[in-house]
């Protein structure tokens, strides 16, 4: 069996051209008809920010409130497009003060109060990483355990799929 790490699209291309058999993701548009997405479970977007700042005392975000905040963006993630869209389509101003495709120094650089990031609620486990929920708009991501459609798998894919699908994902 072979893992591997990339974008939506990239498991999606994967999948159809052989080299992977099943993919966990999460995509923000539906999947077309080629491929079976089995939800396993979902998870909100928030505002991730250092300890002392100011969005420690609201209870929950809006949109709006990460405007003028220095932003720490992560390249590459499968909702970057979907929330530059909603800031451009509300008139929220985000200007990156720091980019990188590997999460874990996007948090440092948080957790270090170089600025503000958009993130799932499960991946908020940095230390010096606090989270509070998008409430205006809230964002919620479903994570599912894709195939392509129709096609047959070995029984090790079938058994790793039912276990993912049995699995109890409440993150609570």
């Amino acid at each position: 069996m072979k893992i591997a790490e990339a974008t939506a699209g990239k498991l999606l291309s994967m999948l159809l051209e052989g080299g992977l058999d099943v993919a966990l993701l999460a995509s923000p548009e539906p999947l077309d008809s080629r491929f079976e997405a089995r939800p396993i479970y979902s998870e909100r977007f928030g505002l991730a920010f250092p300890p002392g700042h100011a969005f420690e005392r609201l209870e929950r975000l809006r949109l709006i409130d990460v405007a003028g905040e220095p932003y720490q963006d992560r390249i590459n993630y499968e909702y970057g497009s979907f929330v530059d869209r909603l800031c451009l389509d509300r008139g929220v101003g985000i200007e990156p003060a720091y980019q990188s495709e590997r999460e874990d120094w996007i948090m440092a650089m948080v957790a270090a109060g170089m600025g503000v990031c958009f993130l799932p609620e499960f991946s908020a486990n940095h230390p010096g990483v606090r989270l509070r929920p998008l409430a205006e708009p809230e964002i919620v991501r479903v994570i599912s355990v894709v195939t392509v459609a129709g096609r047959d798998h070995a029984p090790a894919v079938k058994a790793f799929v039912g276990a993912v699908g049995a699995q109890d994902w409440a993150m609570g």
